[in-house]
């Protein structure tokens, strides 16, 4: 029984949890004042009643001493004979009641007779056993009227404090809303935003200025942002771009001397990288206008074929295995893509078990698949930033590429199973009509 309660109160209260909070506060004061109610209600009804027997046995004791007094002075007196109360002697055994003669002495409350409530008082003194019998059967009816109209008055008043509760919730929390919406409709691109003087003498006025004091230091944080992204937008690009000059200047120059070229190509692709890399991490940092930000498309298969080119040059004795299908079109910067296949690909040279690493772009996905297991426990974390299974890893390249993959809505994802490693990057996840494949 106490396990059925426990539980039917532990389901009550998630029911009551998933309530709005207007609901909830209507709730809590509807139950406060039906516990009150009943309560008070209960105490008067038992209050009543034990007073009302207190006085009525007051009553019959007082009758009996009266009748006692009264055989002093005249035995042969006769008892008390009315349309409520009868008093009966011992010695007249045959004039009572056979459910009165069994009793014994004290006070016995409710008797029936003949369809009638009786209650009765049975006393032994000087002149034997006297009883004493007082008819409630009105009072009965009575009290069963009261309670009735008692009952009833609690029920009108917890319809009556239910719809005061409904409609004195809304109001109160009237403010609490009209916070949340004002909340829900400041658009991040906006500054200099601030709510505290919609709630002047109101109680929540110290929240929202609180808000507004987070919003200030918000504020403040995206214009350093802003101005940081300004400026290494120019920093960085610039000497890319003298090195850029140089190094195309320098493959002219030494154009017939093959000792160089190697050199030559490495400072190209790492330029290259570099650049893309600084426009992938100045991309993020901006607050896109859009769904994509950008009106340019890659072509996926291209720049997938060119990345496996370089990254073959690092490989060492891995051997990549292409298999590319060039007709699929992204809507996102060249810059973009090649940092997620830099990285993913990038990522199974550098982890993968093995010698053969098998990159596969068809039906706008693209699976990387390398040898070697991904423990059970660092799964979970492959895509936390600066968690990495190698002490000369950063922990960066996979969560970079996750936070690109977000921002343009494709999918990225590791499955890593029976000795095997497959990264799938799939770019037509949210929206296949802007994936082109001619």
């Amino acid at each position: 029984m106490i396990r059925w309660l426990q539980f039917r109160a532990k389901r009550l209260l998630r029911r009551y949890l998933r309530l709005n909070l207007s609901e909830r506060v209507a709730g809590a004061m509807f139950a406060l004042v039906t516990f009150a109610a009943v309560l008070v209600a209960v105490l008067a009804h038992f209050a009543g009643e034990r007073l009302e027997e207190n006085v009525n046995y007051d009553l019959l004791a007082e009758e009996l001493t009266h009748y006692e007094q009264r055989l002093r002075v005249d035995p042969g007196a006769a008892p008390l004979m009315s349309a409520s109360l009868h008093i009966y002697r011992s010695v007249n055994l045959n004039e009572l009641p056979r459910e009165i003669v069994r009793l014994r002495p004290g006070i016995h409350r409710t008797i029936r007779r003949d369809g009638r409530s009786f209650r009765i008082l049975v006393r032994d003194g000087e002149f034997g056993r006297l009883y004493i019998t007082y008819d409630v059967t009105e009072h009965e009816r009575g009290q069963r009227i009261a309670l009735l109209v008692l009952i009833v008055g609690v029920l009108a008043t917890l319809a009556l404090t239910t719809w005061v509760a409904f409609r004195i919730s809304r109001p109160l929390l009237g403010p609490v809303h009209q916070l949340a919406r004002q909340l829900s409709h400041i658009d991040p691109r906006e500054r200099s935003i601030r709510i505290a003087g919609d709630f002047t003498g109101n109680e929540l006025e110290p929240i929202a200025r609180s808000i507004d004091t987070f919003l200030e230091r918000l504020d403040g944080f995206v214009e350093r942002e802003q101005a940081f992204t300004a400026t290494a937008s120019h920093e960085l690009r610039t000497p890319l771009a003298v090195i850029q000059g140089a190094v195309e200047l320098l493959t002219e120059q030494y154009a017939q001397q093959p000792s160089a070229d190697k050199a030559l190509a490495r400072i190209q692709r790492a330029v290259r990288e570099m650049s893309e890399f600084t426009t992938a991490l100045l991309s993020l940092a901006r607050e896109t206008e859009g769904k994509h930000g950008s009106d340019a498309h890659c072509n996926v298969g291209a720049l997938l074929r060119r990345i496996v080119e370089e990254q073959r040059l690092l490989a060492g004795d891995k051997h990549i295995e292409l298999e590319c299908d060039e007709t699929l079109r992204v809507p996102a910067p060249d810059s973009m893509v090649a940092m997620v296949i830099g990285n993913v690909v990038r990522n199974a040279i550098q982890h993968g078990v093995g010698t053969q690493i098998l990159c596969v772009l068809a039906g706008g996905t693209l699976r990387i698949g390398n040898g070697g297991q991904i423990a059970a426990g660092d799964l979970p974390n492959i895509f936390k930033p600066r968690f990495t299974t190698r002490s000369s890893g950063h922990g960066m390249g996979l969560y970079l590429a996750q936070r690109i993959c977000e921002r343009y809505r494709w999918n990225l994802r590791i499955d890593s199973d029976a000795g095997t490693t497959t990264t799938i990057v799939d770019f037509a996840t949210d929206d296949r009509k802007e994936v082109v494949c001619c």
